[in-house]
């Protein structure tokens, strides 16, 4: 380390809200609908018709099957391959880690309207589904937190690295499946959480002509216009599109927030021959909403003298409490296939991100503990930022002997730059605004000058190599290993110093499967993580990586002549070189030593032909503190055996969808879901617990063509979520609030 000193930061339903009594679809959007209806085939489909041949005839449905592919869309809840553990087109059963996947059809089925939210049926994870967040809350992975920096990938590549201090957060109604690697995955991957990754598979130009269009209401004045289109550009079909987007205005359940997105995506793809496919893409997304709302653990989760602070309480008025990023991005996927052994891949993608937020947080009560005045904390940071990322993949598939090798090499690289200035208030009662927890008046707001303006370049260069073996056509085995090179560099504008880290590492994996005739696949794996960590010590001094290794074992169950995949996995996960936020000095970090996480993880999912979808998933996590090299005067000091913050030891759930397939009701579709949040610690030093919640979901999708012919290709969606109203909080030190009941009516055309 050196420092010197400076001379001069598948088309899916989108999820909304229902308010307390029903509403009917205002006149707005049937006006909306009815243009779109404009351009519908002036005949009824030909169930509406009327004839005595036709009444003699018997129905016969003919559906066109395509094989899944690892990318592309799945029919139902249950997928059988996917490329993300691998970086190849690879079946789930072969694959020698955890893998969770949520299908576009799930999630229309949950009308999702984050991905957090869409993956909380998903083993291993716990979400946090915020009452307001324009972007994914926090979660956990097997009891590690997932972050933007380092966690979230798009298409297989980095979408920010920690040096981009990037807000943002996938739109789900441009996705068409949502993957959740468990565990650590630095071979294909490079730079990510030990606790796993959410890699998020975008819509693809398609030649089946597509034309979708959607209107929503829903709680909190909720207003939502979406559409999705798509077909061939030519009459060979070599060129093709895809256009996906979305505009959102709506409140939340905190007083003076609000909740705006504004999303284009549009996607355009060349295929001269079966070999050869290149895909361009272009993402814009603006999102506007509050900041942060945490609250103190007393009067949320513990008792208070002053009783329970409001769940639409807002810290600070929202002038000085609101979130705004812009985020763009140009992508190219191409792929060419030499020949039966060899094929290529490459993918690119460049983002600019440039967000703001102001901040109002908790710090203390005033001037005792457990008193209704609260003092605030100010922030103000301004962030921008730029990320290019590139993949280059050389595929061979051969056999040597009765052993099939599908080998594959890569080199990847990602540039992130990324300055964050503003400035953040002084710990003190000098830099703190004082104000009523419960009834939110505030004081003066004491005036602070510019502390902070840190620019950030993280770079990172990787090799790596694989081979994955089929031996008799039973067993599989997995081995790769890479190389990384690593460089960041922080500069602080503040106090005129820059501070430089380099590093090289080597990570390891290696997986066993064996495919029983029965359909069982049980498996072994292990797996390391090498993260470069772009924080700062309050005293200066860049971060150690943070390394991970995992062992897992586990069965695949994926019955014969069935629809269905089951998993159950063990799993022991080391993480060293632990950084948390040092909550004595706002926008530092400390490293707090090594933790630890053991637990299993099952989950089913099935879609039967007679209209039934369900996906189910129970996790048992044990995270904890297994070594703390604090000192006595930080933050983080005394945790050594402490329960991780926020990981509760027990999470479950069940989502059931059924479409009736005969009769009146036909193409309508029900679902109920019920999910299941375990008891946790709310802070490092676990003096305190959140309670457990069950909270439970609602929706129905109604196909208004078997009602009455003129409605044909018109579908009424209603959804609602926590339909009890529990009121409940996440807690890691502070707390947040989650939603309360919410839901929404949408009105779906497609021709």
């Amino acid at each position: 380390m050196t420092t010197r000193t400076l001379h001069q930061p598948s088309s899916q339903q989108s999820a909304s809200r229902l308010p307390a009594t029903p509403l009917s679809p205002p006149r707005l959007m049937v006006r909306a609908l009815r243009l779109a209806l404009l351009s519908l085939p002036a005949t009824a489909p030909a169930w509406a018709q009327s004839s005595a041949a036709d009444a003699s005839l018997p129905q016969v449905t003919v559906r066109a099957t395509q094989e899944e592919q690892a990318t592309g869309p799945v029919h139902g809840f249950v997928a059988k391959r996917s490329a993300t553990a691998t970086k190849t087109d690879t079946p789930l059963t072969e694959t020698p880690q955890s893998v969770s996947v949520v299908t576009a059809d799930q999630i229309a089925a949950q009308q999702a309207r984050t991905v957090s939210e869409a993956l909380g049926y998903s083993s291993g994870i716990q979400v946090s589904t915020g009452a307001f967040a324009i972007v994914d809350t926090s979660s956990l992975l097997r009891g590690f937190s997932l972050n933007n920096g380092g966690s979230f990938y798009r298409d297989g590549m980095l979408t920010a690295s920690n040096a981009s201090y990037s807000r943002y957060a996938p739109e789900p109604y441009g996705l068409e499946r949502i993957e959740l690697l468990h565990g650590p995955a630095s071979v294909m991957f490079g730079q990510n959480s030990p606790g796993g990754l959410i890699n998020v598979v975008s819509k693809k130009p398609t030649t089946t002509p597509l034309h979708e269009l959607q209107v929503q209401v829903g709680s909190f004045n909720r207003k939502q216009l979406a559409g999705d289109f798509g077909g061939a550009l030519d009459d060979s079909g070599v060129w093709s599109y895809r256009f996906t987007g979305l505009a959102r205005d709506a409140g939340t359940q905190v007083d003076g927030t609000v909740d705006r997105r504004l999303f284009l995506a549009p996607a355009i793809t060349w295929r001269p021959s079966d070999r050869t496919e290149w895909t361009g893409r272009f993402e814009y997304q603006r999102s506007d909403g509050l900041a942060n709302n945490a609250l103190p653990a007393s009067g949320t989760v513990t008792a208070n003298p002053n009783g329970q602070i409001p769940t639409s309480t807002a810290v600070g008025r929202s002038a000085d409490n609101n979130e705004h990023y812009e985020n763009w991005s140009l992508g190219s996927q191409f792929s060419h296939q030499f020949n039966e052994v060899w094929s290529f891949r490459q993918n690119l993608r460049y983002t600019d991100y440039d967000g703001t937020r102001n901040s109002m947080r908790f710090a203390a009560f005033y001037p005792a503990t457990q008193s209704a005045t609260a003092a605030l904390q100010r922030w103000r940071l301004g962030t921008k930022s730029d990320t290019f990322t590139t993949d280059n993949q050389l595929q061979a598939d051969f056999g040597t002997g009765a052993i099939r090798h599908k080998v594959l090499m890569g080199v990847d690289f990602h540039h992130t730059a990324g300055t964050v200035r503003g400035y953040v208030s002084p710990n003190t009662l000098a830099g703190y605004v004082l104000s009523n927890i419960y009834t939110t008046s505030y004081g003066n707001l004491p005036a602070v000058a510019e502390n902070y303006n840190l620019r950030t370049v993280d770079d990172q260069l990787g090799v790596y190599l694989q081979d994955q073996l089929k031996i008799a056509e039973r067993w599989f085995v997995s081995a790769g290993i890479r190389h990384d090179r690593s460089q960041q560099t922080v500069s602080n504008a503040i106090a005129r110093t820059e501070t430089e880290r380099s590093d090289r590492a080597n990570t390891r994996n290696l997986g066993l499967v064996h495919e029983l005739a029965n359909g069982f696949s049980p498996y072994l794996s292990y797996t390391e993580s090498f993260t470069p960590t772009t924080g700062t010590s309050f005293g200066g001094d860049m971060l150690k990586p943070e390394r991970a290794k995992q062992y897992e074992a586990g069965i695949k169950y994926a019955p014969l002549n069935t629809n269905a995949l089951f998993t159950v996995a063990v799993f022991d996960l080391r993480r060293q070189n632990v950084a948390t936020a040092d909550l004595a000095h706002a926008g530092y970090s400390v490293q707090t030593g090594a933790a630890r996480s053991k637990g299993v993880e099952l989950e089913g999912k099935v879609s039967l032909t007679d209209g039934l979808s369900l996906t189910s998933s129970y996790s048992y996590t044990n995270a904890k503190v297994t070594s703390n090299t604090a000192t006595s005067s930080s933050s983080a000091s005394n945790t050594e055996g402490k329960a991780l913050p926020g990981a509760s030891r027990h999470n479950a759930g069940v989502l059931a969808d059924y479409a009736f397939q005969r009769g009146s009701l036909a193409g309508t579709h029900v679902s109920a879901g019920v999910r299941y949040i375990g008891r946790a610690y709310g802070n490092a030093l676990n003096t305190f617990e959140t309670p457990a919640v069950t909270l439970l979901d609602f929706g129905a999708r109604f196909d208004l063509g078997r009602f009455n012919a003129d409605w044909h290709n018109i579908e009424l969606a209603l959804k609602i979520n926590n339909v009890t109203d529990r009121v409940y909080a996440f807690c890691s030190e502070l707390c947040e609030y989650g939603a309360r009941r919410t839901g929404l009516v949408q009105l779906s055309t497609r021709w």
